[in-house]
């Protein structure tokens, strides 16, 4: 009883309260579903067990890679200022809802990152002037990763190395050595992970 009564405090106006969570809950299954599988066959390539949620938006599918049992979060975005840019997410990555990923200068996701809500990675620049033509500038995040909630990996950051974590709200604008812990705007570096 204890488990029912989070959705429904039992009394008989409650009912028609459940009854739209109850249908709001299957649609959203139901629409992550036919989500899932229209993408699986735009993408380049398509692991199993791939979870696209609601509002995710892919600009240029055909460039990008992803593995098994990767989920993306509602109204996440991944675009890029050019047609021939390269997305890969690894197997067994968690994308987290409302992050914006620029892969531009392609973008590389390891294995088993955890990249947390409303995280922003770009790849590209146009200096000082706004009007120019992007820089293309290639990121790797590393395997075992941890970006956590409204962190900012800037263009010149070129990788982010295995077993880090970049600390909530961060703004990194350097590479991160393995086994790293960063936080704090501009990200500075805190410990390191044994």
């Amino acid at each position: 009883m204890s488990h029912l009564s989070r959705l429904w405090n039992i009394s008989l106006l409650g009912i028609p309260k459940f009854m739209i969570i109850a249908l709001n809950i299957s649609y959203i299954s139901l629409y992550e579903i036919v989500s899932s599988f229209f993408w699986k066959y735009n993408l380049k390539e398509c692991g199993k067990n791939v979870s696209i949620q609601k509002g995710v938006i892919l600009r240029f599918p055909g460039n990008i890679y992803i593995g098994n049992n990767v989920q993306i979060g509602k109204n996440c975005q991944f675009d890029s200022e050019f047609t021939d840019s390269v997305l890969l997410i690894k197997s067994n990555s968690q994308i987290n809802k409302s992050c914006h990923f620029d892969f531009s200068g392609n973008l590389f996701v390891g294995e088993n990152v955890l990249i947390s809500d409303n995280v922003t990675i770009l790849t590209h620049t146009h200096g000082y002037n706004p009007h120019s033509v992007p820089k293309k500038i290639q990121k790797r995040i590393g395997n075992n990763v941890w970006i956590c909630s409204n962190s900012i990996i800037l263009p010149k950051v070129e990788i982010i190395g295995d077993n880090s974590i970049i600390a909530a709200g961060s703004v990194v604008t350097k590479n991160v050595p393995e086994n790293s812990i960063v936080a704090g705007n501009p990200a500075k570096y805190i410990s390191s992970i044994h």
